[in-house]
């Protein structure tokens, strides 16, 4: 099959948002409960993070994956809050991860889905898990002054292989 890839290579700042701690939320819950409840989270984030200028570039379980435009950091960042915000109102609390990078996006597939590819997006899947928002220091980086105060540095912790 002849591939159809129409890609760019573009810097954005990468989005994920997830269901802090779902497993235990949904524990005891019908599938009812359960598909009402992923439903509401996938039309709240759809709802917020197209108003503050991101697009979905998809949902994934628990989880939704949005990219903004790097100009629009802030716009990102706000939107976490603000999804946060709701998200807490449904008794539930929220992770999410902003890494900005270079990627490829474009359409891929036989229904030519928007999708964004590279290693910032391995990096923003990786960056971290639970309830709060973890940021890598491009993101920082692009913050005012003011927005700076009350994030914490952290360092990778060190790994070691044997060498045979």
């Amino acid at each position: 099959m002849p591939a159809s890839v129409t890609m760019r290579e573009r810097s954005l700042v990468l989005v994920l948002v997830d269901l802090a701690h779902f497993t235990q939320a949904i524990a005891g819950r019908s599938l009812q409960d359960l598909t009402e409840l992923v439903d509401a989270f996938y039309r709240l984030a759809g709802t917020v993070i197209p108003q503050h200028r991101g697009r979905i570039v998809k949902f994934i379980g628990d989880g939704c994956f949005a990219v903004f435009d790097v100009d629009d950091t802030l716009a990102a960042l706000d939107a976490v809050d603000e999804l946060r915000a709701q998200v807490q109102e449904m008794q539930l609390d929220l992770g999410a991860n902003l890494h900005l990078s270079t990627v490829a996006e474009g359409q891929l597939g036989l229904d030519g889905a928007y999708e964004v590819l590279g290693m910032g997006v391995i990096h923003t899947f990786r960056m971290g898990g639970g309830p709060g928002t973890r940021i890598s220091d491009r993101v920082y980086r692009k913050l005012p002054s003011d927005r700076r105060s009350g994030w914490r540095k952290h360092q990778p912790p060190a790994t070691y292989e044997l060498a045979r």
